[in-house]
């Protein structure tokens, strides 16, 4: 267990797991949800980056325990907002911070993209602006303070 899992033990991990493969069930070779977070370490990276969501989402792990994975989760959707947001914003920052998940998918991440002026700007090219060009600056002068 890492820094970034301290207060959610293995049992609770188990518990995530389920609830997260329910948000995010294997398919079209693609991993689960819970496989990521636990086998491949989305939930720790998730808990490192977010050390405040920790005690909330151990909470929300520990009343979830017993429960159906399933009907926990729609439970949550209609019943607790707070609760849902939490996990799913956790289940798909893991899920979508997993390497292999973003090479599956083509996402090679936030990428710079330099801006290169052409003539005329792109905003011209389709001719939507050529009527206010046209017409000219309208406008009501300040007045003096």
């Amino acid at each position: 267990m890492s820094a970034g899992s301290d207060g959610i033990g293995a049992e609770l991990q188990a518990v995530f797991a389920r609830l997260a493969d329910v948000l995010i069930p294997a398919g079209a070779g693609m991993p689960s949800g819970g496989e990521v977070a636990l086998e491949r370490g989305a939930l720790d990276a998730v808990l490192e980056l977010r050390p405040d969501v920790v005690a909330g989402l151990a909470g929300l792990l520990r009343a979830a325990a017993d429960a159906d994975p399933a009907a926990e989760v729609e439970r949550l959707r209609a019943e607790d907002e707070a609760g849902f947001q939490l996990l799913t914003t956790v289940v798909a920052g893991g899920y979508f911070l997993d390497q292999g998940v973003r090479a599956a998918l083509g996402y090679r991440g936030q990428e710079a993209v330099p801006i290169v002026p052409v003539d005329p700007p792109d905003y011209e090219r389709d001719g939507l602006l050529a009527s206010v060009i046209e017409r000219g600056p309208i406008y009501r002068p300040t007045p003096p303070a």
